[in-house]
């Protein structure tokens, strides 16, 4: 759920009735006292908007790199919050405090990196000299940090929320700023400090939508009540096969309708060398093991060098019904 960025006074006011109310009863065991609550809010969730083209340039990145790449993004608020930063005055212009939750990343740029398999790295120089070289509109979005994980996973890992407390050190009480990793199957993680609304949200948080891809939406609901997943190959033979035998008569066979006991240590060794057994007899007979199991269940004897040779010289009947491999 989201949660809180700074302690309102009115959030304040609740940690203190609590941890009052955990001191009047505490009893110390080893002289110490540690005292741990998370807040969060019950609603309101955000949205992440990607341009087709800040999209296309993503998946460009993540897929065409085997290392890890990072970059930048020129975000706005939905309702038009950051227009005021986009002008060639030279004042840095903050972003409008405003009620929306949602966000548009408009475009992506590549800043000078160093990079391996699992880090990137910045020269801060370069890329102070990178950042200001920016022209004004596009230096004030600068909104959006990310970077891919190759083809591990997407959870922040220590640098990233070391790094991600240093941006949020320097974030103004009207600001916002996203952070999102992507790896090469496109999973991503995003995570959004909204300072205007005092908003952290993580992960199931947030919505990615791609903008100007909505009908989507519609198609893919509409697939899903059609598509249904397909249960295994054994799962519906067990389904089929019940209340009907080999020859199409409508009964359960013996095993079926036998209530099984709990089976013993020795009882368990004697199923698996049986069925080690009709496996070795099916192999080389040519026969469905199952199909050998269920027939002596019905009760015909087996002579297996008698099946043999008549399998071998193709005069068996797989189905029993007129090969003299079977005898009665």
């Amino acid at each position: 759920m989201p949660r809180p960025i700074v302690l309102t006074q009115e959030i304040k006011q609740k940690a203190i009735e609590d941890f009052s109310t955990i001191l009047d009863g505490m009893k110390m065991s080893d002289g110490k006292l540690s005292y741990n609550r998370s807040f969060s809010y019950e609603t309101g969730n955000a949205i992440v908007w990607l341009t087709q083209e800040a999209y296309r340039k993503t998946v460009a990145l993540v897929v065409g790199f085997s290392d890890e790449v990072a970059w930048h993004g020129t975000v706005s608020r939905v309702d038009g919050g950051n227009d005021s930063t986009a002008n060639t005055n030279t004042t840095r212009d903050k972003n409008s405090t405003t009620n929306s939750n949602e966000f548009i990343i408009e475009d992506i740029f590549i800043y000078p990196q160093e990079v391996t398999s699992s880090t990137v790295n910045t020269n801060q120089a370069a890329y102070t000299e990178w950042l200001y070289g920016l022209d004004d509109a596009t230096f004030n979005k600068i909104r959006m940090q990310g970077h891919s994980h190759v083809n591990m996973g997407v959870n922040p890992s220590g640098v990233d929320d070391k790094h991600r407390q240093q941006i949020l050190d320097q974030l103004e009480s009207d600001m916002f700023y996203i952070f999102m990793i992507w790896n090469k199957s496109l999973s991503v993680h995003t995570l959004i400090y909204d300072m205007a609304r005092n908003v952290l949200y993580e992960d199931k948080d947030v919505s990615v939508k791609l903008l100007g891809d909505e009908a989507m939406d519609a198609f893919l609901a509409d697939a899903k009540e059609k598509v249904q997943k397909q249960c295994n190959k054994k799962e519906q033979s067990d389904k089929s096969q019940i209340g009907k035998s080999r020859f199409g008569k409508d009964q359960l066979t013996k095993a079926q309708t036998k209530k099984r006991k709990p089976s013993s240590k020795k009882q368990k060794l004697e199923e698996i060398e049986r069925a080690e057994r009709m496996e070795r007899l099916g192999l080389e007979l040519g026969i469905d093991p199952d199909e050998l199991e269920e027939l002596i269940q019905f009760g015909l004897d087996v002579d297996s060098e008698e099946m043999a040779f008549y399998s071998r010289y193709g005069l068996y009947d797989k189905y029993g019904l007129g090969g003299g491999g079977w005898r009665l």
